[in-house]
C-alpha cells in the first residue's frame, strides 16, 4: 500500500457512512440521531454500543471503546491501521497502490525478543537441568505439577551471576540489554538482575512476556532474612507494572464469557485459582490496584470480585480497591484463618473453588466488618461508624437488602435502635438521591439542546419536548465527571476557554484520564477536533470519544458557565482533601493511635468550616 498521507485518509474515511460499515458486523437500531446495538467488544444484554451517523464515530458506554471506522475494523478484526484503511477504501471504490517498502519495526521489539528468549532459557533451564530437577521437586511440595510449569511456562535462573548474560550478550545489543532491566551494569561488573529463583513470565494480552517474578526456593536462601520471597522486574519500556495484569493473555477469554473477573494479589493466587477451575483470575503482580488496571479491564468485565489475602494487609488493600471500584459491580471473597488464596488452597484442597464461587459477599458487609469500631461502648465511635456504613448502605438499589443490613448494624451497635439507624440512612438516601437528580438533568438531549425552562403546574407540556433521552447502558457519571467533559468540550471548540484554563497554571483535572487529554491538548499550537484526533493512541483517543458521545451543549457559551465549572473543580478537590483526612482518621482509630486522631479531628472540622459544610 502507498504511504498515506491525512488528507487521502481523510478522504477515504468521509468516503463511507460509519453506520454502513459497522452494519455488517452489529445489528443497529435507530434511536434518536443515533444507532444502538449491543457491543461487540464485551458481552452486554443491554445495548450501548452507539454510532454517531454525523460525525462519525462509535462509542460504548460499557467498555469505553471509542474511534472511527477505521478503529472498529482494526479493533473488531484484529487488524493493522494500514489494512483498515485498505478495506474501507476497497468499500469505497478508492484504489490504492502497493508499497513495497517494509513497514518500520517497532522501537522496542528487540527488548520483547530478549524476553522471549529468556523466557525459553529459564524454561529449559528448569525442565532440562539437574538444578531444575530439584527447583521442581519444591514446585512439586508447594502444589505446581508438571502441567502448571508448561501451562504458565515457569522457569528457572540459575544462581551463577552472569548466566542468562553469557547466553544472550552475542545476539543483542549492550542498549538492549541494560534498558530491558534482565541484566545489570554496575561499578564494572555485569550480572543477571535474577539469580537463584524460579521464574514467572507476565506477558502482556497479546501473549508476549514483558516481564518476569522470580521466588527463592533453596532453603539456604529461605532462611536468609536479607532476601526478598519475590523479586519483580522494574519499569521498562514494555513494563509497567501500575497497568500490567499476570495471566490477562491466558483469562481474556473466559472473563469475556463470564462476564467477572476475579482480582488476586499474586501469580501463585491465580495458579492455585486455576487448580481449582477458575480460569478468569488476574493478579496485579503485588502492586496496589490502580486506575490502569481498571481502565484495562472494563473491556472484558462487568463484575470485579476481589480475592486477597486474609491478613491486615491483604484487607486493607480490598479497602483501598473498593475506593477505586466504587462506581463498578464488586463482590469480596474473604479468604479465612488470615491465610492468603495459595496457602488456603494447601490446606484446605479443593475448597478454593467453591470458596470463590460461593462464598462472596457485599462491598458493605465487607465495610461492617473492617470498618467495625475497637471500642462499641464508646458512643462517638458507634456514630462515626454510622457516618461510615449509611452512605454505603443508601447507595443500595434494593431496599430489601438495605433493611437487611440495617438490621445488621443495629446487631453491632448496642445504644442503637432500628428505628434510629433507618432515620440516618434515610437521611443519606435523600442525599443520593439529590445526587442522582442533578445527572439527570444534566445528562445529554438527543437534540443537543438544554433542559427546557420549567413551565407552570396547569400548562400543557409535550413531554417528548422535557424529557431527556438517555443513551441505553451509559453509566451514571458524577457531577465532577460531567463537569469535566463539559469543560473538555468547550475547550475542544472554544479557543478562548482553552486560553483560560491553560492560564491558570494550577488546573489540574480530577481524573487521571481526562488531565492526560489535556496534556496533549496544551502541546497543539492550534486545537481543532480533525487536528487533535490525528495527535491521540490508546486511552486518550478514547477520551477523546467519550467527550464527543456524552456532552450535547448549545453553541453559545458565557464566563458564567465556565465559572460554574471551574468553581466544581475547587469543590471535588476540597472534598477529595477531606475524604483523605477521613480515611486517615479510620485507620489512626483502628490502630489506637490517639494523639494522630486528635490532629486528624481538628483537621476535619477546619476542612469542614472552610468549605462550609
Amino acid at each position: 500500500m502507498a504511504l498515506l498521507d491525512k488528507v487521502k485518509i481523510e478522504e477515504i474515511r468521509s468516503s463511507v457512512n460509519i453506520v454502513d460499515v459497522i452494519s455488517q458486523h452489529v445489528h443497529l437500531s435507530k434511536a434518536g440521531t443515533n444507532y444502538l446495538g449491543l457491543c461487540p467488544f464485551h458481552g452486554e444484554k443491554t445495548p450501548s454500543f452507539n454510532v454517531n451517523s454525523q460525525k462519525q464515530f462509535y462509542h460504548c458506554f460499557g467498555c469505553g471503546k471509542s474511534g472511527d471506522v477505521f478503529k472498529f475494523l482494526e479493533d473488531y478484526k484484529e487488524i493493522p491501521f494500514r489494512d483498515a484503511v485498505k478495506e474501507v477504501a476497497d468499500i469505497a471504490g478508492i484504489p490504492l497502490e502497493i508499497d513495497t517498502r517494509p513497514v518500520k519495526d517497532n522501537p522496542n521489539q528487540a527488548i520483547y525478543d530478549l524476553h522471549t528468549q529468556a523466557a525459553r532459557i529459564y524454561h529449559t533451564v528448569l525442565t532440562a537441568t539437574e538444578e531444575g530437577a530439584k527447583a521442581r521437586e519444591y514446585l512439586l511440595s508447594r502444589g505446581i505439577s508438571d502441567e502448571i510449569i508448561e501451562k504458565f511456562n515457569i522457569g528457572l535462573s540459575l544462581s551463577d551471576n552472569d548466566f542468562l548474560y553469557q547466553s544472550v550478550k552475542q545476539k543483542f545489543e549492550e542498549s538492549v540489554l541494560t534498558n530491558s532491566g534482565l541484566i545489570t551494569f554496575a561499578e564494572n561488573r555485569i550480572f543477571d538482575s535474577f539469580r537463584g529463583r524460579i521464574m514467572f513470565p507476565l506477558n502482556n494480552e497479546r501473549g508476549q512476556v514483558i516481564a518476569f517474578s522470580g521466588r527463592i526456593w533453596r532453603s539456604e536462601d529461605l532462611d536468609n532474612k536479607t532476601l526478598a520471597k519475590y523479586k519483580n522486574s522494574t519499569t521498562t519500556p514494555i513494563f509497567n507494572k501500575s497497568e500490567a495484569l499476570y495471566n490477562l493473555d491466558r483469562a481474556g477469554k473466559s472473563i469475556k464469557k463470564t462476564h467477572e473477573v476475579y482480582l488476586m494479589e499474586g501469580f501463585m493466587d491465580v495458579i492455585a485459582a486455576y487448580e481449582n477451575g477458575i480460569s478468569n483470575a488476574v493478579a496485579s503482580m503485588g502492586t496496589a490496584l490502580t486506575e490502569g488496571h481498571i481502565r484495562k479491564l472494563r473491556s472484558y468485565a462487568h463484575k470485579f470480585v476481589l480475592v486477597y489475602d486474609g491478613d491486615k494487609a491483604g484487607q486493607n488493600a480490598i479497602y483501598k480497591a473498593l475506593n477505586l471500584l466504587s462506581s463498578e459491580d464488586v463482590e469480596v471473597v474473604r479468604i479465612p484463618d488470615g491465610l492468603d488464596p495459595d496457602e488456603y488452597n494447601k490446606a484446605y484442597p479443593d475448597a478454593l473453588g467453591t470458596l470463590m464461587t460461593t462464598g462472596r459477599m457485599a462491598p458493605v458487609e465487607f465495610l461492617m466488618d473492617h470498618l467495625r469500631p475497637a471500642n462499641l461502648t464508646n458512643l462517638q465511635a458507634q456514630l462515626d461508624f454510622i457516618d461510615l456504613i449509611g452512605p454505603k448502605i443508601a447507595a443500595i438499589d434494593s431496599l430489601t437488602a438495605q433493611d437487611a443490613y440495617i438490621k445488621r448494624l443495629v446487631e453491632i451497635l448496642p445504644d442503637f435502635e432500628y428505628n434510629q439507624v433507618e432515620s440516618a440512612v434515610n437521611q443519606r438516601r435523600e442525599n443520593v438521591i439529590d445526587s442522582q437528580s442533578i445527572y439527570d438533568e444534566s445528562f445529554m438531549f438527543d437534540d443537543g439542546m438544554a433542559p427546557p425552562p420549567e413551565e407552570d403546574d396547569d400548562a400543557y407540556v409535550d413531554p417528548t419536548l422535557v424529557a431527556p433521552i438517555p443513551v441505553m447502558g451509559a453509566k451514571k457519571l458524577s457531577q465532577i465527571e460531567l463537569s469535566e467533559l463539559q469543560l473538555l468540550h468547550r475547550m475542544i471548540y472554544h479557543p478562548s476557554v482553552m486560553a483560560r484554563v491553560v492560564a491558570a497554571n494550577d488546573f489540574q483535572f480530577v481524573h487521571r484520564r481526562y488531565q492526560d487529554l489535556f496534556e496533549v491538548m496544551k502541546d497543539l499550537e492550534e486545537v481543532e477536533e480533525t487536528n487533535l484526533v490525528g495527535q491521540l493512541t490508546g486511552e486518550a483517543t478514547e477520551t477523546f470519544y467519550e467527550v464527543l458521545s456524552t456532552v450535547n451543549v448549545p453553541d453559545d457559551i458565557s464566563d458564567q458557565e465556565i465559572d460554574d465549572l471551574l468553581k466544581n473543580f475547587v469543590k471535588a478537590a476540597n472534598g477529595t482533601q477531606l475524604q483523605a483526612l477521613q480515611d486517615q482518621l479510620v485507620q489512626a482509630k483502628q490502630t489506637g493511635n490517639s494523639a494522630l486522631e486528635l490532629q486528624l479531628t481538628l483537621q476535619i472540622i477546619a476542612q469542614k468550616q472552610q468549605d462550609g459544610v
